[in-house]
């Protein structure tokens, strides 16, 4: 079991906050009052995942450690798709909005022959962001394996908080929230809605920082279609059944 150990303070019914952090290199964000995931997807329909959700509060509207880009696929002939361009340009679009400087790109080879991370680093690359600035995570095969080898990248260098980044809502709320949180165990995700970029990003930090994910969370949102084959994801088995 992956240890789950933090110093918090209960703000309010349905909303957590993290222990203060010194305010270097980002870490800010980590001590801000956030929704659990039974506040923000209470009631008896599914979330909307384009429609109004929670806005950032102005303690999540700062730079965090590292903006992490999920993967998609590249396209056949190996140039990037719509979809990695799509999450290159809202990283840089949050990036100059003040929420990071420094990428983690992550996705293997998943659905042909060329990986994923390596498409999304040249496209940074070709935006003008330095080498030093990008790290690629060349393995993920899904959105549980991003957020988990992405959790180590992060763990590595000392980073605790990320921007996530992808194209789709449906993604970021209805698979990388359940996975996160649900399954990966290693940090909470929560998503709000950024002014700039104008879009859904995902706000992560990882444990100890974060508030543990109570079991009521999960049972919130696993009958809301937002879990769907847990029991399939390599990183909710015992002890993982990836290689590091």
């Amino acid at each position: 079991m992956r240890a789950r150990l933090a110093v918090v303070l209960l703000l309010c019914a349905g909303c957590t906050r993290f222990e203060e952090a010194p305010a270097d290199g980002g870490a800010s964000a980590d001590a801000c009052a956030i929704p659990s995931m039974a506040a923000q997807y209470g009631g008896d329909d599914p979330p909307a995942t384009f429609g109004p959700g929670v806005p950032a509060p102005a303690c999540i509207l700062t730079k965090h450690d590292v903006v992490l880009v999920l993967g998609c696929p590249t396209s056949p002939d190996g140039t990037p798709s719509a979809c990695q361009r799509a999450r290159i340009d809202l990283a840089l679009a949050a990036s100059t909005s003040g929420l990071g400087d420094r990428f983690i790109v992550s996705g293997a080879a998943v659905a042909n022959a060329f990986v994923e991370a390596e498409s999304l680093a040249m496209l940074l690359r070709e935006r003008g962001i330095r080498d030093d600035a990008i790290v690629l995570e060349p393995k993920a095969r899904h959105t549980d394996e991003n957020l988990y080898f992405a959790s180590r990248r992060m763990a590595e260098r000392g980073w605790r908080n990320a921007i996530v980044v992808s194209d789709d809502p449906r993604h970021l709320v209805m698979s990388a929230t359940c996975d996160a949180n649900c399954c990966v165990g290693l940090g909470r995700l929560t998503v709000f809605d950024f002014p700039a970029p104008a879009a859904k990003l995902g706000h992560y930090v990882l444990f100890p920082e974060a508030e543990p994910i109570a079991p009521a969370e999960c049972e919130t949102i696993k009958p809301k279609l937002m879990c769907l084959a847990l029991a399939d994801r390599k990183t909710c088995r015992d002890g993982f059944a990836l290689s590091p």
